[in-house]
C-alpha cells in the first residue's frame, strides 16, 4: 500500500483527482478504498469513497425497463449521473448531493441523498467504476484475485448477512434466512453464476486491461503484488 500511495502522489495533480476501483463483486473493492483513502488523507490528501451502487436505477426503474434480472450489469446504473458529479467537482462545485443505495432494502433509498464535500481525491468504487468514460478518471485500479477464493468470500458474505436477518421480518433477506442452508447456498451460488459471474465475464474482467494499477490479493484478503503500470 505505501508503494501505492506514493505512486498516487506522484500522480496527483492539485487541486482535485479522480481514482476509479473495480474488480468481482465480493474481492473487497470497498475495504481496500477505504483502506486506501485513509492512508491518502495521512499524506495530507483528503480522500473520500463513493460508491457506483449509489447510482443504480431503483428497483422500480429497474421493472420498468425491464431490467431487473440484470441489475448490476452496466446498463441499470445512471452512469451519466456520476459523469455529472465529476463535472461539478472540476467545475468547483464544494459539495455535492448524491442517491443513497441501502443494502437493508437493496434499493436507493427513496427519500434520503447524501452530501459529498470536496476532496483532494475522489475514490470511485464499484463493479461499473472503470466503465466510466477513460477522461473521467486519472487513474484506474483493478483488483484481483483467485476465482475460487472471490467465490468462497462471495459465498460466506451471503450466509451472515442473511443469518443476520433471521429476526427481522422488514429485511428482503427475512425469508431466505429461514431457508435450510443446503437449498440457500445452492441459490446463492445459482445467483452468483447467472448473475455474479456473467457481469464479471462480460463487463467487469475486460476492463482489467485499461487499469494503470493491478492489486493482487491472496486467500486472506491481503495484498500480495502491486502491479504499477
Amino acid at each position: 500500500m505505501i508503494d501505492l500511495v506514493s505512486f498516487i502522489e506522484g500522480r496527483y495533480v492539485a487541486p482535485f483527482m479522480v481514482i476509479g476501483i473495480t474488480g468481482s463483486v465480493a474481492v473487497g473493492k470497498s475495504t481496500f478504498a477505504r483502506n486506501l483513502a485513509e492512508n491518502l488523507s495521512r499524506h495530507g490528501l483528503k480522500s473520500t469513497v463513493i460508491s457506483t451502487d449509489d447510482f443504480l436505477m431503483s428497483n422500480k426503474e429497474l421493472h420498468e425497463r425491464g431490467l431487473f434480472e440484470q441489475k448490476g450489469f452496466p446498463q441499470t446504473y445512471h452512469i451519466d449521473q456520476l459523469e455529472q458529479v465529476i463535472k461539478q467537482f472540476h467545475s468547483g462545485e464544494k459539495s455535492v448531493d448524491i442517491p443513497i443505495y441501502t443494502q437493508e432494502l437493496a434499493d436507493i433509498h427513496p427519500n434520503e441523498t447524501q452530501t459529498v464535500e470536496l476532496p483532494n481525491i475522489l475514490i470511485i468504487e464499484g463493479v461499473t467504476a472503470l466503465q466510466l468514460p477513460a477522461e473521467q478518471l486519472d487513474l484506474k485500479i483493478y483488483i484481483d484475485a483467485n476465482l475460487a477464493d472471490i467465490k468462497k468470500w462471495y459465498l460466506t458474505r451471503t450466509l451472515e448477512v442473511t443469518a443476520l436477518a433471521k429476526d427481522d421480518p422488514s429485511s428482503w433477506r427475512y425469508n431466505y434466512a429461514k431457508m435450510p442452508l443446503d437449498e440457500f447456498t445452492k441459490l446463492a451460488m445459482q445467483v452468483w453464476q447467472t448473475t455474479n459471474q456473467k457481469n464479471l465475464d462480460d463487463y467487469i474482467l475486460p476492463t482489467k486491461i485499461l487499469a494503470d494499477v493491478v492489486v493482487y490479493v491472496n486467500q486472506q484478503h491481503d495484498i500480495f503484488d502491486i502491479e504499477l503500470k
